[in-house]
C-alpha cells in the first residue's frame, strides 16, 4: 500500500439487522415468484419491478420510510444477506417505487391474495378452521380527490383514531386462529360500516378455505340477521356478540335486574398483563335461543369486565353530580330562569351520562321577596316602597339505590350468539377471547409500521400500499408463530428480549427484530479497493433465535 493511502481508508457500515429473518420468511412464501407473475417482468430492466416491491415490502415490514429516504435506506443494507451482490445507486429512488406501486394496482390483487394465502397455508401448515375479522381507520392528510377504478376513495366517517376532522380509509383484515397470521384484506372507502363487509369478507374466504364449515368470528357488526343468514345458509358458522338492538338482549338484562339467575363457572385463566391474577368467567344456566333463526346465545359473567362495569358506572355518577353541581350556579341566570329550560338542561346531562335511572333529581322553588322604591330618584322619608316576590329554583338530588343495586346485577354480563348449537358455551367464549389478536395487529399496524398518516399524491398508491402493508404484517406473524412453535416444541419457557435481559415467554416480532437492530458489517476501504471485513459478533440469545428459524449462521450473513 502506498504511504498516502492510508490518509483515504475509510469504514464503510451496512445493516444486517433482521433482514435475513425476513428472507427466510420471503423464500418459503415464493413471493419473488408470485409478485413477479401478478404484477409482468421485463428482461430489460436494470433492476426488476419485483425486486423493488420486495424491498418496498421488507421497509414496511421494518417500519414504513417516506419514499423519499428509501433509497438511502437501501444503500445502508448489506445487499448480501437479502442474496443480491449490490444494489444499483441512483436507480432505487421515490420514482421507480412509485411505480411498482402502479404496477401493483394493476395487477389482479384479489386473485393475488387467494395464491398468495394458499401457498402460505401450504408451506407453513397453517389451520383456516378459524378465521377472525375486524376493521379499522387510517388517517389521511391533504386531498385527494375523486376515487379509484374499484370504487376506493377517502371520505370522512366514523373514526376510530378520533380524528373526524381528517379523511379516511377503512382496513379490513381477516387472521386465522394459527398464530394470528393474516389472510384476507380489503381497503374501502372512509365512510364504510362493518355491517355492509362481512358478506363480502365471507364470500372472499370461501376461496381461500374451500370448507364453509370454518368458524368465523367478528365483533358486534356482524350480528344482523342479513349477514348470518347468508353465512348459514351457505353451511357457515359465525360468533358474534350480540348488541342492544336485538330485543333478546334488554329483555334477559331486565329479567336479570329483577332476579338473580343461576350460572356455572366454565373457564378460569390468568388475568391478561398479570402473571399472578386470574379471571374466571360463568354461562348463565338453560338454553337461550333468538326468536328470529333460533341461534343460540350464551350469555356469559366475566369477574374482570364487572369490575370494569361497576368502574365505569360509579365514574360517570361522579361526572353526572359534578355537572349537576356545576348547573346549580347557574339556575335562575340568562337561558336558566324557567322550570322547563332547568329541566332541559338536567336531561342533557343524564342523557351524556347514561344515568337517568340512577339520579333522582328534583327542582324545587322557594320565594324570595325583596322591597323595592317606586320611581326615581335618591330615597326620602316620603319615598315609597313596593314588595317584590320573586321564585327562585333550586336543585336536588339524590342516588337511586334500589336502581343502583338491581342494575349491579347485570355487572359483568355479555351475550355470545353463536349460529353452530354444538359448540359449547367454553369453546364459545375462548373462540371470542381469539378477538385481541386481531386488536394486537392492528397495534402493530399504526405503532410499528407506521401505516397513518397517509402521505400519497395518488389514490391508487394508497390502495396498493393497503396490500403491500398486508403481506408485511404477514411476513411479521409468521416470524413469531415459528419462534413461538419452536419453544413450545423445544419447551423454552421464555427469551430475554427485553432489556436487562428480562424474559418474553410470547416473543412478538417486534422484538425479535429489535435486537437483531444494531447487526451490521464493516468494510475498510481504500481509494481504490477494499483492505478488510469485520462482522459483529452475534450474542447467545440472537444465535438462539436462529436456531428457532431454521437459518444457518453463515446463510445468516451471506443468502
Amino acid at each position: 500500500m502506498k504511504k498516502n493511502d492510508k490518509h483515504n481508508e475509510k469504514l464503510v457500515r451496512q445493516k444486517v439487522a433482521g433482514l435475513p429473518l425476513i428472507a427466510e420468511v420471503i423464500d418459503r412464501m415464493d413471493l419473488r415468484r408470485i409478485l413477479g407473475d401478478a404484477i409482468g417482468q421485463h428482461g430489460n430492466e436494470t433492476f426488476p419491478a419485483v425486486d423493488s416491491l420486495i424491498l418496498l415490502i421488507i421497509n414496511l415490514a421494518q417500519g414504513k420510510q417516506p419514499l423519499y429516504e428509501l433509497e438511502r435506506w437501501v444503500q445502508s443494507l448489506d445487499a448480501r444477506c437479502l442474496g443480491y451482490k449490490k444494489f444499483p445507486k441512483g436507480k432505487l429512488n421515490d420514482d421507480r417505487f412509485g411505480r411498482v406501486l402502479d404496477k401493483l394496482y394493476k395487477a389482479d390483487r384479489a386473485s393475488l391474495m387467494t395464491r398468495l394465502v394458499m401457498g402460505v397455508t401450504k408451506e407453513f401448515d397453517l389451520r383456516l378452521d378459524r378465521i377472525h375479522n375486524d376493521s379499522t381507520t387510517l388517517k389521511a392528510c391533504g386531498k385527494y380527490p375523486g376515487k379509484t377504478d374499484t370504487g376506493f376513495e377517502l371520505k370522512n366517517g366514523h373514526s376510530k383514531d378520533r380524528r373526524p376532522d381528517l379523511k379516511q380509509l377503512v382496513y379490513s383484515l381477516s387472521i386465522c386462529a394459527d398464530g394470528a397470521v393474516p389472510v384476507h384484506q380489503k381497503t374501502y372507502p372512509g365512510n364504510r360500516t362493518d355491517d355492509t363487509t362481512h358478506i363480502e369478507t365471507w364470500n372472499t374466504l370461501r376461496k381461500i378455505q374451500p370448507d364453509p364449515g370454518f368458524l368465523y368470528v367478528a365483533d358486534s357488526k356482524l350480528c344482523t340477521d342479513k349477514q348470518l343468514h347468508h353465512i348459514v345458509s351457505h353451511k357457515g358458522r359465525a360468533i358474534s356478540m350480540m348488541p342492544d338492538t336485538w330485543k333478546e338482549v334488554p329483555t334477559f338484562m331486565d329479567a336479570l335486574r329483577k332476579s338473580r339467575k343461576a350460572k356455572q363457572e366454565i373457564w378460569r385463566r390468568l388475568k391478561p398483563g398479570s402473571d399472578t391474577e386470574m379471571e374466571y368467567f360463568s354461562a348463565f344456566t338453560g338454553i337461550h335461543l333468538t326468536k328470529q333463526r333460533g341461534y343460540r346465545i350464551h350469555w356469559i359473567y366475566s369477574s374482570e369486565k364487572r369490575q370494569r362495569d361497576r368502574h365505569a358506572r360509579q365514574k360517570r355518577l361522579q361526572k353526572a353530580e359534578e355537572a349537576l353541581m356545576e348547573l346549580t350556579g347557574k339556575i335562575n341566570m340568562r337561558k336558566l330562569k324557567t322550570q322547563e329550560a332547568i329541566q332541559e338542561a338536567i336531561d342533557a346531562i343524564l342523557a351524556q351520562y347514561k344515568v337517568g335511572t340512577f339520579l333522582h333529581v328534583k327542582i324545587g322553588t322557594t320565594r324570595e321577596e325583596t322591597r323595592t322604591q317606586i320611581g326615581k330618584g335618591r330615597p326620602s322619608k316620603d319615598t315609597q316602597y313596593k314588595h317584590v316576590i320573586k321564585t327562585v329554583f333550586t336543585l336536588g338530588w339524590s342516588r337511586n339505590t334500589t336502581g343502583l343495586r338491581q342494575e349491579a346485577h347485570t355487572d359483568g354480563v355479555f351475550p355470545l350468539l353463536c349460529t353452530d348449537k354444538d359448540l359449547t358455551a367454553k369453546e364459545v367464549l375462548q373462540a371470542y377471547k381469539y378477538q385481541p389478536r386481531l386488536e394486537k395487529r392492528f397495534q402493530q399496524f399504526k405503532q410499528i409500521h407506521h401505516g397513518a398518516p397517509l402521505l400519497f399524491k395518488k389514490l391508487e398508491r394508497i390502495e396498493a400500499t393497503m396490500f403491500a402493508f398486508f403481506i408485511a404484517l404477514m411476513i411479521q406473524a409468521l416470524i413469531e408463530r415459528q419462534v413461538r412453535n419452536q419453544m413450545a416444541d423445544q419447551k423454552i419457557p421464555a427469551i430475554a428480549l427485553y432489556p436487562e435481559d428480562r424474559d418474553a415467554s410470547h416473543p412478538t416480532t417486534a422484538k425479535i427484530m429489535g435486537i437483531f437492530a444494531d447487526v451490521s458489517t464493516y468494510k475498510l476501504m481504500s481509494s481504490t479497493r477494499e483492505i478488510k471485513e469485520f462482522r459483529d459478533d452475534l450474542t447467545d440469545v440472537q444465535q438462539t433465535i436462529l436456531k428457532l428459524l431454521n437459518i444457518p449462521n453463515d446463510v445468516y450473513w451471506i443468502k
